[in-house]
């Protein structure tokens, strides 16, 4: 049975699951229709970043002054182009993912700690068919720039629960878990390697969620 005080929150992209290159032609497209210019995202890099941040950094880059109605214009065409996008391409859920969730889910409270809006957040889990383990609490990358603030807010939805773990796979997930007080679980299905994510030393970590005993264990489940 869960217990209503203990909390796993989880970043999606990179950890959950790969949406297959749907995001960045829906940036691209939904900044068109907000801002009526076409550009260039491919030097993006979304690892551990915020949709709020990216955007901004586009903004920049493209001499725009900042907008509060472009922006929420861009936020709600990237749902529709996102929502398209993953009907055509689905994302792939890494293996293990549905196993972990499922043996966790009856013992822990799953929560999103995820650069994407919360809308585009929740598609991701809808197809990948993961959206039924998951709250509807979270922190979420039109809540905040800034990714350690993003899981404060998380943190403080949930009621502040003690002993609360934080599994991503970039170093910024790592950070937000230590500036926050998490456990970090480092998961290395992303961008970063295994050395890469152990020279930030997280708390714990996973090759994949095939590989999960240790982390069953300091779960208790």
């Amino acid at each position: 049975m869960t217990t209503p005080s203990r909390y796993i929150f989880c970043d999606i992209d990179g950890t959950l699951l790969y949406a297959k290159g749907s995001g960045r032609p829906a940036f691209a497209e939904a900044f068109r229709d907000a801002y009526g210019m076409n550009i260039d995202v491919s030097h993006i890099n979304f690892a551990g970043a915020t949709d709020l941040g990216v955007l901004a950094k586009l903004v920049r880059e493209n001499g725009i002054e900042p907008d509060a109605v472009k922006t929420a214009a861009f936020f709600e065409r990237l749902s529709v182009y996102l929502d398209e996008n993953m009907s055509k391409w689905p994302p792939i859920v890494f293996p293990g993912v549905r196993s972990f969730l499922e043996r966790v889910s009856s013992h822990w409270n799953l929560a999103l700690v995820s650069g994407n809006i919360r809308e585009t957040a929740f598609l991701k889990l809808k197809h990948g068919g993961l959206l039924d383990y998951f709250t509807d609490i979270g922190g979420f990358g039109d809540d905040d720039a800034d990714r350690n603030k993003m899981a404060a807010l998380a943190l403080e939805r949930a009621g502040n629960p003690a002993g609360a773990f934080l599994l991503g796979d970039t170093p910024s997930d790592i950070a937000a878990a230590r500036a926050t007080g998490m456990t970090s679980v480092a998961v290395c299905n992303g961008q970063f390697d295994r050395a890469t994510l152990e020279s930030e030393k997280p708390d714990l970590i996973v090759d994949s969620f095939e590989d999960a005993e240790h982390l069953f264990q300091a779960l208790e489940v």
